[in-house]
């Protein structure tokens, strides 16, 4: 690994990274410093410290690197107290995020995700890698974010070195190694909402050839919402989890990391609070007759819950034949949840159904890959590989309903009022061979390809019940929309691609890098979580295909006191797969849009003025359309609508003033700014959630080499009150909201 880097930087220049603070500042300290930024600062004057990042699969300066990516390291992840992927996307260019309810994680990356992963057979837009193993399930088996050494954020697709095909973008976490010095952290905070979180970790060698890192995460906090008519809370949450890693160093070739983790998090779950849809004329059927227009409410005559368990082992050796080094990663991780919300997050009446959904996941995924290296000092480098990963996800969606309306069979009660389970399991066993070649044309300019060939393989067992028949077999009590009648299908399908990738990159030698690429990325196909009968069932959709075409400047100017990275891209889909929900069945329908073409800029700048200022400022400009889209069950078209969940412009804007306070204190302050315009929650672009922004703060003081620091900090500063997902229903939009304005003190120690 570190002769990557060093590899990197003879072959470009001494640079350095990004910023820890870099799109929400941070008083804390970045991972490393290079040779320019340890000169300033032995001279006392501002610099911008480096961080790097493993993108490609090998140690480098983030600025070195000729892909798109945003990186944040654990210091400035402590400060902020970021444990959650929306905080990632609020500070990173072209991400969005929001979520259908506690296990539903909606990622948008330059317009491209997924809605809802209700099917075992579903595959995200948006790739999520721990240690880069790949997590296919976001909300049920992802674990909280602590400890980590880094998060990079990679935009646009990774189909050729990034594991699993991903079409949209990667999330990669990697978790805090550990080190040879007896080394610790503890902190603990207290907030408003009856908030209560900490978190720790003790690293050190145990022998002259082992060393380990034990680390802890716990956070509670009381309901943002309740249930009025029960008096449950909602949106409150109970979490722990905790990470144990071993690594084995017994000679200078061989190394080999150990990693376990596991962690269980609980609470009531979502609130939903219908508003009236403004979209229809006239007034919908739930938000007339609500006892409170209180959004922070919901009036279902049922009790909610949300549970998750989540686990993985990971093992990775390192072998290094003095020169070429072989690393192989082998993982399974595991992730166990059930929840139970409201859809329209009230009784029956005033809605015209009260449908609860009752939801459990199980989810597996074992991982092996083989990859081998070349030495990164020769003008030609090389990496090669074998991947596989097998999927295992067993799925159950429940939906009890009842309608006040009169009639039966044929009537709208008839879609609204009864008893169905749709049972699942999806297997999705990937196989893959990659390969990249670089070469150095000059000392300034390399050209790099690579390709990857992926067979992607799927079966879905997938059974549909009518739990509401009577005894005799007949339709006593109906069955909700979509099940017209049982049925039990077994298919399965095998889709095959090609992901090549083209690049040059040039360095001037003096801080600037300028890149173009060309790379194709695709998502697998899959079938229908909840349908109507066994034929529209055993129908499959079609893999979406993207071609992405990129180019990139990345330069630190001004004696390394200023750094402006900027991407503009242009990305051409095919078969684009999008989410419909039928407002009238309560169901999502995936359906194939004929095209998409997507083009846009990313800018990352940041300054240091002095040592004691750091300012930040990052946004993207998108135009998103749709290409030609029939949505040929409504017969409704969409062609040159604005894609969903999509804004058109969003930045984030920060600053970080730390000043020294007597001979060993610390005085810093830090204040960060995110704005996300309007965005359309489906395709038909008419229901709208309008921008808004968020602030927030905090200030430190502490000793300076970190012995302690206390800590006041806010989020949602204006209490801003935004959405996260809607559901259009009859008349209403039955909305889920963001967070409220938190607040509170945390105190920390390090040894």
């Amino acid at each position: 690994m570190i002769n990557g880097i060093q590899a990197a930087n003879r072959r470009h220049w001494p640079a350095a990274g990004l910023l820890a603070a870099l799109l929400g500042a941070t008083s804390g300290p970045a991972l490393a410093q290079s040779a320019p930024a340890a000169t300033a600062a032995a001279n006392d004057q501002p610099f911008l410290a480096e961080i790097v990042v493993t993108a490609r699969k090998r140690a480098e300066s983030l600025q070195n690197v000729p892909v798109a990516v945003t990186a944040i390291d654990g210091e400035t992840l402590r400060a902020a107290a970021i444990t959650d992927i929306s905080d990632l996307a609020s500070r990173t260019p072209s991400f969005t995020f929001q979520q259908q309810n506690a296990l539903e994680q909606e990622l948008f990356i330059r317009g491209i995700g997924t809605v809802r992963l209700n099917s075992a057979t579903a595959d995200p837009s948006v790739g999520v890698f721990l240690d880069e193993v790949y997590i296919g399930r976001r909300g049920t088996a992802t674990p909280p974010i602590f400890d980590l050494e880094r998060v990079e954020v990679l935009r646009g697709p990774q189909g050729t070195l990034f594991g699993k095909n991903v079409v949209g973008g990667a999330i990669s976490f990697v978790t805090a190694r550990p080190k040879e010095e007896l080394e610790g952290f503890a902190s603990v905070s207290m907030g408003n909402y009856g908030a209560i979180a900490s978190q720790a970790y003790i690293t050190g060698a145990l022998s002259d050839t082992v060393k380990a890192r034990l680390s802890f995460y716990q956070n509670r906090h009381d309901g943002y919402a309740t249930n009025i008519v029960t008096g449950q809370e909602l949106e409150d949450i109970d979490s722990f989890a905790g990470r144990l890693s071993v690594q084995f160093d017994p000679n200078e070739a061989l190394s080999i990391l150990v990693v376990a983790d596991a962690g269980r998090d609980s609470g009531g779950g979502s609130a939903r609070h219908a508003v009236d849809d403004p979209t229809r004329a006239g007034f919908g059927f739930i938000t007339p007759n609500l006892i409170s227009d209180n959004p922070r409410t919901t009036e279902t005559p049922h009790d909610q819950y949300m549970k998750r368990r989540t686990s993985g082992l990971t093992v990775r050796a390192d072998y290094d034949f003095d020169g070429p080094v072989l690393t192989y990663v082998a993982a399974v991780r595991r992730g166990e949840a059930s929840n139970r919300w409201s859809q329209p997050g009230a009784g029956s009446p005033p809605s015209i159904t009260d449908s609860m959904l009752t939801q459990t996941e199980d989810y597996v995924g074992i991982t092996q890959e083989l990859r081998l290296a070349s030495a990164q000092d020769q003008p030609l480098r090389w990496v090669s590989g074998l991947y596989f990963l097998k999927e295992t996800t067993d799925r159950s969606s429940r939906n009890t309903a009842n309608s006040f309306l009169p009639g039966g069979a044929g009537s709208t009660r008839d879609t609204l009022d009864g008893d169905n389970i749709f049972i699942q399991t999806g297997k999705a066993p990937n196989y893959a061979a990659f390969g990249e070649l670089e070469y150095d044309l000059t000392t300034d300019l390399t050209l790099s390809a690579g390709m990857r060939y992926t067979i992607d393989h799927k079966s879905f067992d997938s059974e549909a019940r009518i739990l509401s028949l009577g005894p005799d077999g007949m339709d006593n009590a109906l069955s909700p929309a979509p099940l017209l009648g049982p049925y039990h299908i077994k298919v399965d399908q095998t889709w095959r691609r090609l992901t090549p990738r083209v690049l040059l990159e040039w360095s001037s030698g003096n801080g600037t890098m300028v890149y173009g690429s060309v790379t194709r990325g695709f998502k697998g196909g899959g079938w229908q979580s909840a349908a109507a009968d066994a034929a529209t069932a055993s129908l499959a959709y079609n893999p979406e295909t993207a071609w992405n075409y990129e180019a990139g400047i990345k330069t630190d100017l001004l004696d390394n006191r200023m750094r402006f990275n900027l991407a503009a891209f242009y990305t051409d889909f095919k078969d684009l797969q999008v989410e419909q929900l039928d407002d009238v069945a309560l169901t999502l329908v995936v359906a194939n849009a004929a095209s998409a073409k997507i083009k846009g800029l990313e800018a990352e700048v940041q300054v240091q003025p002095t040592r004691e200022l750091t300012l930040s400022a990052s946004g993207s400009l998108l135009h998103a359309r749709y290409g030609k889209y029939l949505d040929a069950a409504r017969n409704l078209e969409f062609t040159g609508n604005k894609m969903l969940r999509t804004p058109d412009y969003q930045f984030s804007v920060s600053a970080n003033y730390a000043i020294d306070v007597g001979s060993d204190m610390r005085l810093s302050t830090n204040v960060a700014y995110v704005y996300q315009d309007n965005i359309f929650w489906g395709p038909e672009n008419t229901n709208v959630e309008p921008g808004y922004g968020l602030l927030d703060a905090r200030v430190s003081l502490g000793t300076t080499d970190g012995a302690w620091q206390f800590t006041v900090y806010g989020k949602n500063l204006t209490d801003k009150l935004y959405r996260t997902s809607i559901i259009p229903f009859a008349g209403d939009e039955v909305s889920l909201y963001g967070a409220p304005r938190t607040y509170g003190a945390r105190l920390s120690t390090r040894f």
